[in-house]
């Protein structure tokens, strides 16, 4: 994981269970200066940005596990963005974290699902000034930044060209649960025989004066003034979200592979899939009744029967009026009455976007290796409208052996995975 939280798995994992929150209020240095946002800062004013240098450097740091050949590679043609950079420091520390030899990654049954909810928006907004800009008369050669930078699988890209990869690759778009499905198509190719390892996961660095601008007026970003506290999941005084940026990565194998090279594992994936809400594009049936559909086409009914049920569900909880009831009533829907625990990060690190699946999806392993329940951060008062059992603080039980991810997205997307230990 490369987070607002921690540059790894294990600081973003760690701050997360003693309460951190990486919301910040934002000034225009860090957004690339762009004063044309001061006034709308004042309006929206948080987000959890990432220390990009720091990102550049940790990224610079794990290539060097790759050969020479690959690294001059990525250095000359995609360390300049950011994006490229959060998606390759996570996949270099998921091959180190897997003790995996990275020439079997050059193999044609090694897969490549890596995706983005969009291309990067800092240099799409940095060549347009660029282009209206009379005093940049640089003449340098920028052709190589439309495949590694505008493209929305540069960063897959990145990642391929370290692994001088030669099997299956695709990138994902799925808006915000682009992360989750990215998961669940790599699960795919090793299910359906093309693979037997797959390299999974996604990437997003939209804490862009387009992106808040937008949000702003959609009326899904958070005015609190605070914005440490702002983004209040399932709370009673939600008012949306912040923006955060982040990476995750995952390594994922079939059974009898991981057994062959006596690989550590952090969970097994059951089931999975999504189903598309035609409620709206950037609206979704506060119902819930196209969550439970899903939740219910992924579990057989003797799966969710009785004792057999998840022991607890990460949610996608943006903190937004709609978002939050579909959930909720999706779950209480799939599960009656009795009511399973859950929680929600985005108070914590920020709604990553096209990363927030990803990430999640990593704390949810992360919550059945160590046994425990994260806290929905920020909550306060549970909305008398979400009938849902939340944790507001870590919670340690050591009977965990299975667990639900769910992922929502603008545009209709509704993804879900069950995960045991």
């Amino acid at each position: 994981m490369t987070t607002p939280l921690g540059l790894s798995r294990e600081a973003t994992w760690q701050r997360l269970l003693t309460g951190d929150v990486a919301a910040r209020e934002l000034s225009t240095a860090d957004i690339d200066n762009f004063s044309q946002l001061e006034d709308l800062l004042k309006r929206a004013p948080g987000g959890a940005p990432l220390d990009r240098p720091a990102v550049a450097a940790h990224a610079l740091a794990l290539v060097r596990q790759f050969p020479k050949t690959a690294q001059r590679c990525f250095i000359d043609y995609f360390s300049h963005d950011v994006l490229n950079n959060l998606v390759v420091g996570a996949f270099g520390e998921a091959i180190q974290q897997a003790d995996l030899d990275a020439s079997e990654l050059r193999s044609q049954r090694a897969g490549f699902v890596i995706g983005t909810s969009k291309a990067s928006l800092r240099a799409m907004e940095s060549e347009w000034k660029r282009c209206f800009d009379s005093a940049d008369a640089s003449g340098n050669d920028r052709s190589h930044e439309w495949q590694t930078s505008f493209m929305p699988d540069a960063p897959l890209s990145a990642v391929l060209s370290l692994a001088q990869a030669t099997g299956p690759a695709s990138c994902p778009v799925a808006a915000c649960a682009t992360g989750l499905v990215s998961i669940l198509q790599a699960a795919a190719l090793i299910h359906s025989g093309q693979c037997d390892i797959c390299i999974a996961g996604s990437a997003d660095a939209s804490l862009r004066p387009s992106v808040l601008a937008a949000f702003h007026r959609l009326g899904v970003a958070s005015k609190h003034p605070n914005p440490a506290t702002a983004c209040r999941p399932f709370d009673v005084e939600r008012d949306g979200f912040v923006v955060g940026e982040g990476a995750a990565v995952f390594v994922l194998e079939s059974r009898r592979h991981a057994e062959q090279r006596q690989a550590r594992s952090l969970g097994h994936i059951v089931s999975g899939g999504w189903l598309t809400d035609p409620t709206g594009i950037t609206q979704i049936d506060a119902t819930g009744a196209t969550v439970a559909e899903l939740l219910q086409r992924m579990s057989p009914p003797q799966i969710f029967a009785g004792d057999d049920r998840p022991d607890f569900v990460s949610l996608h909880g943006t903190g937004t009026e709609t978002n939050d009831l579909a959930e909720a009533s999706g779950l209480s829907r799939a599960f009656g009455r009795e009511a399973v625990p859950a929680f929600a990060t985005k108070g914590a690190t920020g709604h990553l976007l096209g990363a927030a699946g990803s990430v999640e999806f990593g704390f949810t392993l992360l919550g059945l290796r160590d046994s425990i329940i994260p806290g929905t951060t920020n909550l306060s008062t549970i909305d008398p409208a979400c009938p849902i059992s939340l944790t507001k603080t870590p919670v340690t039980n050591s009977l965990l052996t299975s667990a639900v991810k769910i992922s929502l997205g603008f545009g209709g997307h509704v993804a879900g995975c069950l995960v045991r230990r």
